[in-house]
């Protein structure tokens, strides 16, 4: 009967974090416990009136994305801990019992068979400490730590999408909410026509077909009204979802859909793109998997290479047995040396692996040209529709006013008994037109500004 236990020093480590690797973890997230270094939801009673920054807060909370993004960047944080822990000696302990029964027989002599017990209990330590190993160790942890800046900086550029969907998202809920606005006061308008309309037909001013047509007029409006009022409640309800809420839930929003006071903050197009390659996420992410391919390479060619380790070793072994055995037997043995492997022959697989890691840089190399390409692209498409919407604003303003004003006088003229029905349906129909255009331009100005920060690799909390 052999019982055999081998443990590590490690396994009494109560040190969860020797190297302190979940520091270099991205921590861009929204909400974190700083204790514990995890996601924490506990954001409190939902506010009466919710801004941007709180929505973006409870949607990440509640984001897989985000929070899968940054379970990969602890996991290779861990890594790198694993890689730093080669440099440091290793000390395993052994004991062990062996006990069994023996009989002694002799051929063809007169002894007696003899029969005797054996039980033998050792413990051992032993020690491997790795001094020299040409690179080995180093070109692995250059590994770990890029791909550690690959895996945070893939965590940011979730975060910025996330950050550009939920935006978006609010601001499709506040554009629902000023097309209501407009749409209640359209109705009221068309209620004010219909009501002097109505007085006049009666004072035989005016033909039935003008009653009509001020009839048609309330009813689109309020048709009107109630389309805007269900994309309200559809866009409040996404924005429920996402936080993890019932689409029911009641929310209202701070902000309204006005631009920013200034405008004129758009640099040119090359300092962006020079701000862009330096600051993407992605490119940064592309960046270290391109620097972790080569110290793959390293690593292979250095595990080629011999290795030099210091070994020690402690055993005391004491075993008990019968005298036919000449009684019990104490033994203690200690050795210390050192130790050279040289890798003579694997049968070609080193070159392999070589080549194979090789192919792996060109790889990443083509990845990193081609996520600059795409950010560039994107950089430039949203360079492009913010300049233009920066332009609309101002001309959508000036037709809101402009279309308003000609609504007005043409109410008067028709209260007054001047005007006709079909004018002031036209000028209604303009000013209703214009609004729509500003409430568009104002809601894609705002998403364009969100997603050119997010193509420069700058958008977070700061920028909202």
């Amino acid at each position: 009967m052999t019982i055999s236990v081998s443990w590590t020093l490690s396994a009494f480590a109560t040190e969860p974090d020797v190297f302190g690797t979940a520091r270099s973890v991205s921590r861009h997230q929204a909400v974190y416990d700083d204790a514990s270094g995890t996601l924490s939801c506990s954001l409190g009673r939902l506010p009466a009136k919710l801004s941007l920054e709180q929505v973006v807060e409870r949607i990440l909370c509640h984001d897989p994305r985000a929070r899968i993004s940054w379970a990969n960047a602890k996991a290779q944080a861990a890594q790198v801990g694993f890689n730093q822990s080669a440099y440091l000696p290793e000390l395993n302990g052994r004991i062990g019992t062996l006990g069994g029964n023996h009989r002694v027989e002799y051929d063809e002599s007169p002894t007696r068979p003899g029969n005797g017990h054996r039980l033998s209990n050792s413990a051992s330590l032993e020690l491997g400490w790795t001094l020299m190993d040409f690179g080995r160790r180093g070109a692995a942890l250059r590994n770990a730590r890029q791909l550690l800046i690959a895996a945070n900086a893939t965590h940011d550029a979730t975060l910025q999408s996330a950050f550009v969907q939920i935006a978006e998202a609010y601001y499709d809920a506040l554009t629902a909410q000023r097309s209501l606005a407009v749409s209640v006061q359209i109705t009221e308008w068309a209620a004010g026509n219909l009501e002097a309309t109505n007085a006049k037909f009666k004072a035989g001013a005016v033909a039935l077909s003008d009653r009509l047509q001020a009839q048609t007029a309330f009813t689109q409006a309020n048709l009107r009204q109630i389309r805007d009022r269900g994309a309200l409640r559809n866009a409040l309800g996404v924005i429920a979802l996402r936080m993890g809420l019932s689409p029911e839930t009641p929310l209202q929003l701070v902000d309204d859909l006005a631009p920013l006071p200034d405008t004129d903050f758009v640099k040119t197009v090359d300092d962006l793109l020079a701000q862009a390659r330096q600051e993407h996420p992605a490119i940064r992410a592309a960046h270290a998997r391109f620097k972790a391919a080569q110290a793959t390479v390293d690593e292979n060619n250095a595990a080629g290479l011999p290795s030099l380790a210091l070994t020690a070793n402690l055993t005391h072994v004491q075993t008990q047995q019968s005298a036919l055995f000449n009684g019990d037997l104490h033994q203690r043995d200690r050795s210390i040396g050192l130790q050279l492997s040289i890798p003579l022959f694997e049968g070609f697989g080193r070159t392999y692996q070589i080549r194979k890691a090789q192919a792996h840089v060109e790889a990443s190399q083509a990845a990193l040209d081609e996520v600059e390409q795409q950010v560039a692209l994107a950089l430039w498409a949203n360079y492009q529709a913010l300049t233009l919407e920066t332009r609309s604003l101002r001309h959508t303003h000036e037709l809101v006013e402009q279309s308003r004003q000609t609504l007005e006088v043409v109410q008067g003229r028709y209260h007054a008994g001047v005007g006709s029905m079909n004018e002031l349906l036209n000028a209604l129909t303009a000013y209703v037109s214009a609004e729509e255009q500003h409430i568009q331009t104002l809601s894609h100005w705002h998403t364009s500004r969100l997603r050119l920060a997010a193509s420069l690799g700058g958008l977070g909390f700061w920028t909202l």
